[in-house]
């Protein structure tokens, strides 16, 4: 259970990373440079490149860093919970000219949902063989 931990985490390493050349650079993808705005957008790539780099830091020694695990776990709830939360309140498309945004978002979120609990099932049984 600890590989498919240490490979959650670099999947969502990997995410992270993608992230943040997307929103550093405003790059056309899922019509992202429509909403760009260069200090936003440049300050969550250095989040995410932050957040890569304490998931990979985590892979290196689960046991060692299992505080920061939850710490970490806890900051990409909150982000869930902001994505969610703009979703619900009617999306990019009310304040910027996105016509594919919002759903994609969408599918991107159920896909960080099953991340998120696959990532937190494996820690607990990754905790119950040490």
């Amino acid at each position: 259970m600890r590989s498919l931990l240490r490979l959650s985490l670099w999947i969502g390493a990997l995410f992270y990373f993608a992230e943040a050349v997307l929103h550093f650079f405003g790059l056309p993808i899922l019509e992202h440079n429509k909403i760009f705005l260069p200090t936003h957008d440049r300050y969550i790539a250095i989040m995410a490149i932050t957040y890569g780099v304490l998931l990979i830091l985590i892979s290196t020694d689960i046991k060692k860093y299992q505080s920061l695990f939850v710490i970490t776990m806890t900051g990409m709830l909150a982000q869930g919970i902001n994505a969610a939360y703009i979703t619900m309140t009617g999306g990019y498309r009310s304040y910027f000219p996105t016509q594919s945004l919002d759903p994609s978002i969408g599918l991107m979120g159920y896909g960080f949902l099953l991340w998120y609990i696959v990532t937190w099932l494996s820690w607990f049984q990754a905790r119950k063989l040490d």
